[in-house]
């Protein structure tokens, strides 16, 4: 908690997420109609963001879960062991898995409370965004910043893009989706407007359950807005896949819907990813669905910070794993 507490109160830098486009903007285009996209079989892997074309507004809006995390079964040894992985030198992570697929099936969040998110906040801000589309409020075509909202999303998800998050955030208004997260994830804060640090040095928080639980949320909704719609973008991102998704790369039928996060601020560092992992049958259907949350932090040394996301593969591989053998012989 100490280490914790060390990078909380140190200024921030978000490494590497620079993948911008810096040409000049198009205009909006205002005339563009926009078809359904479904994601409900097996998507579609491409080298290069997918474009997302749809999103329902007759679709009656989802009540969200919010409740709270039952009680956390014993820890499996392959959790032990996989925790392990991130030695003292290396500093701390912290995990949570969910099988998606089984009413009532494994849940296990091992939890700190006031993580610093980095860019998996993103993925809520994201879910606000969509929701004004649904609610009237804002339109996929609307012009943010020289670019289309719909676009400004893509590019905020899938190439982790600051400056786009700037601009939803700026249209939006950072106290509104702080309200709105203080309601749908309680430990999820937006305080800053560059989603690093804000001047009076208070920093964004999360929890490993409230990213579960948007996890969750998005997969048992996938049929409908605007859940439909961030899991389509979430399965084309193509920044940072060397995490969760790297896990799985060598198992057929697989694919990966994440957002990860990372900073390095000289003292400390911070790797994080949050994904959805599909197995999927030779019709598009599901096979095994699990959501995967990992946190990990570190006093920052090129040695630990170079550790950190072996690390994280290898514990996403070990769990994957485990968790899958045990689900298919319940």
């Amino acid at each position: 908690m100490k280490k914790l507490l060390t990078f909380m109160l140190s200024g921030i830098l978000i490494i590497g997420l620079i993948a911008c486009k810096s040409d000049s903007p198009p205009e909006p285009d205002n005339s563009q109609s926009y078809t359904t996209t479904e994601v409900t079989t097996k998507p579609e892997m491409t080298s290069a963001p997918k474009t997302v074309t749809a999103i329902e507004t007759t679709t009656e809006p989802l009540e969200t879960t919010t409740t709270a995390t039952p009680a956390n079964p014993e820890t499996p040894d392959y959790v032990a062991e996989a925790k392990r992985l991130m030695t003292p030198e290396n500093g701390d992570i912290y995990i949570g898995m969910v099988d998606l697929k089984k009413p009532n099936g494994y849940r296990y969040v091992d939890d700190c409370g006031g993580i610093h998110p980095a860019s998996t906040i993103k993925a809520q801000i994201m879910e606000y965004a969509l929701w004004q589309v649904i609610y009237g409020n804002a339109a996929l075509n609307d012009n943010v910043g020289g670019y289309t909202l719909k676009h400004r999303i893509e590019q905020m998800i899938q190439v982790s893009c600051n400056e786009s998050t700037a601009y939803i955030i700026a249209k939006f208004g950072r106290e509104n989706i702080d309200n709105w997260l203080l309601e749908n994830y309680p430990n999820t804060r937006l305080h800053s407007d560059w989603v690093s640090f804000n001047p009076d040095g208070i920093f964004n928080t999360t929890t490993v359950e409230d990213n579960i639980v948007f996890l969750e949320n998005m997969f048992h909704n996938r049929e409908y807005e605007p859940y439909k719609t961030m899991l389509d973008i979430m399965f084309n991102t193509t920044w940072s896949r060397d995490k969760i998704p790297a896990a799985t790369v060598n198992i057929p039928n697989v694919t990966v819907a994440n957002k990860t996060g990372s900073f390095v601020d000289g003292a400390a560092t911070a790797d994080h990813d949050i994904a959805i992992i599909i197995e999927w049958g030779t019709n598009g259907e599901i096979i095994t669905a699990y959501a995967l949350a990992f946190y990990s932090f570190s006093n920052y040394t090129e040695s630990t910070y170079s550790a950190a996301r072996p690390a994280i593969i290898a514990m996403a591989q070990d769990i994957y794993e485990n968790i899958s053998n045990y689900e298919k012989t319940r």
